[in-house]
């Protein structure tokens, strides 16, 4: 029985040396894309791309253990070339993969996805990109590193099944093997919270390059193919130009100076994205009706989708996100994005991310440091004792811990500090007890720690110069019976509050969560005209409307008229809608799509 529990463990620790010793291949080869890298980098990018690596070699040890139970039972020759065959096919593919991913990166500049399943459908164009002699030392190069991995594998004896003799008790023998097996999961899903493995995992720094040269090349291919498609094709409704001039139409070019709300163009900025802060729960929200009241309180704004990965994806990059994908969830995607970080840390400002969870759920991580954000707070920074929730440290811990650290940074510079919050998220359990039905309890909560960190913030220096923006990230569908597309579902409150507010106003414009991002910066004097997608909701020279999306589905709202079209169909919602639709609008809202889609090709 040892003997097979010595096999199991160095048949894992062969596929995880494996995958380890393909990071220094990538650097070597992508040596002119990297730069001039120290020793540190060398082993910071191994180690921090082993998370992927052991959760590969743990998907692929799950066979071998299989095979092992089974040699419990019976010492026959066909386990071992069962073996050593299931061995050599992981090793061809996965070898094919790294050589491909490391011959493609340079023009890429990304790991290959699904998409190169799509240019293999036309093999002809795929052996025309590269000259024959390429393609040759490719295959030379996949069949020596082949031949060195299975010296190695031949050498360390796993393979020999039939040198393992019947075990005495067999039951504790399959049993112990399959519980050895099991405990695969961990490093396979790489977390025992919410949060699942993903490439996200191996991003740590803001040199680009050398976060992807510490993904899994395998571990990334297979991500994307469980991932929804990206494909513009699916959403072509016109041809592109047309597409363009209708969302030019909805935001023409603009030579006026919005009102100015602010007393100073650098002020301290603190975006606090609340929880499912739907507009359907104002009525527990008492300290964000005060702020409201204090500040500018844009009145009539709807969320661009319903999750929080789209939804920071809205905030942070201006972007509205995608009918069927999330967007954050493929870096490859993201990459392309702007980010108002970005932006901001070339102004001058610090940055800074504060969340009570694990910032590798749905590769949140990866985005944030696309985005500039080197300093990120996340549970890992947090006690266990003050990880109370089933999401993470709960938020009056988190608010309490961001406004003494914000004093204390906004004091020194310019800052831009980003909170999440995360309590009233479902299931929506918090020690709080003002209201019966769980999700407005939930969001009181939150909006009362709300309430504590903006006390603490007026109480100190920085409050004269400090801008503070509350925006949900999403809405919620509250109450029972609200449907995945109606309007109700998404409407949101969004403040600009604090001591750099000139003085209180409530601005009915109609708009998008997005459109925050060209507000602020326009105020600043800065332009935003890379954020194609959201407008100024002070400008009033450019029409004024809201849009999103739901499962597979968009919406586009005017002061005179919505349509709601199901994406499947390709049909506004329901019959009534049909009747009436209006179809420049309906138009105008595919174009919107149709070019979300395209900008992402």
């Amino acid at each position: 029985m040892k003997q097979r529990l010595l096999y199991f463990l160095k048949y894992y620790l062969f596929w995880v040396l494996f995958f380890v010793a393909q990071k220094p291949l990538f650097m070597l080869w992508q040596h002119r894309l990297l730069g001039n890298m120290s020793w540190v980098d060398w082993s910071l990018v191994p180690l921090h791309g082993l998370p992927l690596d052991l959760s590969v070699a743990a998907y692929i040890t799950v066979f071998y253990g299989l095979l092992l139970c089974v040699s419990c039972w019976t010492q026959t020759g066909l386990l071992r070339k069962i073996a050593n065959g299931y061995t050599a096919l992981i090793l061809a593919i996965a070898l094919l993969v790294i050589v491909g991913d490391n011959g493609c990166f340079p023009s890429w500049g990304y790991h290959i996805d699904r998409d190169i399943f799509d240019y293999l459908a036309t093999p002809k164009e795929v052996l025309a990109c590269a000259p024959w002699w390429l393609w040759l030392i490719g295959f030379v190069v996949v069949d020596i590193l082949f031949a060195l991995w299975w010296l190695l594998y031949q050498y360390l004896k796993i393979g020999r099944f039939d040198d393992l003799k019947i075990v005495k008790s067999r039951i504790i023998g399959t049993v112990t093997l399959l519980v050895l097996t099991a405990l695969l999961f961990l490093p396979i899903r790489g977390s025992v919270t919410v949060s699942t493995m993903n490439t996200g995992r191996a991003y740590y720094s803001d040199n680009q390059m050398l976060n992807l040269a510490a993904v899994n090349p395998v571990f990334n291919l297979v991500e994307s193919l469980s991932e929804n498609t990206f494909d513009s094709k699916r959403y072509r409704y016109m041809p592109s130009d047309e597409a363009a001039q209708l969302l030019h139409e909805l935001r023409p070019d603009s030579g006026k100076q919005a009102q100015n709300i602010l007393t100073t163009e650098h002020p301290h900025v603190i975006l606090v994205i609340l929880e499912s802060f739907g507009k359907c729960a104002w009525e527990a929200m008492p300290n964000m009706q005060r702020l409201a009241s204090e500040g500018v309180y844009f009145s009539n704004i709807y969320a661009n989708s319903f999750r929080t990965d789209r939804g920071l994806v809205a905030l942070l990059a201006g972007f509205p996100g995608a009918a069927t994908s999330s967007i954050m969830t493929v870096p490859s995607k993201s990459l392309q994005l702007p980010q108002i970080g970005q932006v901001l840390k070339v102004a001058g400002y610090d940055l800074k991310f504060y969340y009570g969870g694990d910032e590798d759920f749905t590769n949140m991580r990866s985005f944030l440091v696309n985005g500039g954000f080197e300093q990120r707070v996340a549970d890992r920074d947090f006690p266990l004792s003050d990880r109370l929730s089933k999401w993470g440290v709960p938020d009056h811990i988190l608010f309490d811990y961001a406004a003494g650290d914000i004093v204390k940074r906004s004091g020194e510079s310019k800052a831009f500090s980003v909170i999440l919050s995360l309590s009233s998220h479902e299931p929506f359990e918090v020690e709080y007890h003002h209201f019966a039905q769980p999700y407005l309890n939930a969001v009181a909560y939150t909006d009362s720690c709300l309430g504590a960190f903006v006390d603490t913030l007026k109480a100190s220096p920085i409050w004269a110069n400090t801008l503070l923006v509350l925006v949900p990230d999403h809405g919620y569908p509250y109450p029972q019976g609200v449907m995945n597309y109606d309007l109700a579902r998404y409407a949101i409150p969004l403040v600009f509050a604090g001591g750099a507010i000139k003085q209180p106003q409530t601005v009915t414009t109609l708009g998008s969560q997005i459109d925050w991002v060209p507000t602020l910066l326009h105020q600043m004097r800065i332009d935003a005209e890379q954020f194609t997608f959201a407008k100024d909701l002070l400008d009033t020279t450019r029409p004024p409307y809201a849009y999103y999306h739901f499962v597979d589905g968009f919406t586009l709202i005017t002061p005179s008229d919505t349509t709601i079209i199901d994406a499947v169909t390709n049909q506004p919602i329901n019959e009534k809608m049909r009747k009436c639709e209006n179809d420049k609008m309906s138009k105008s809202a595919r174009a919107i799509t149709q070019r979300i889609y395209e900008s992402l090709d």
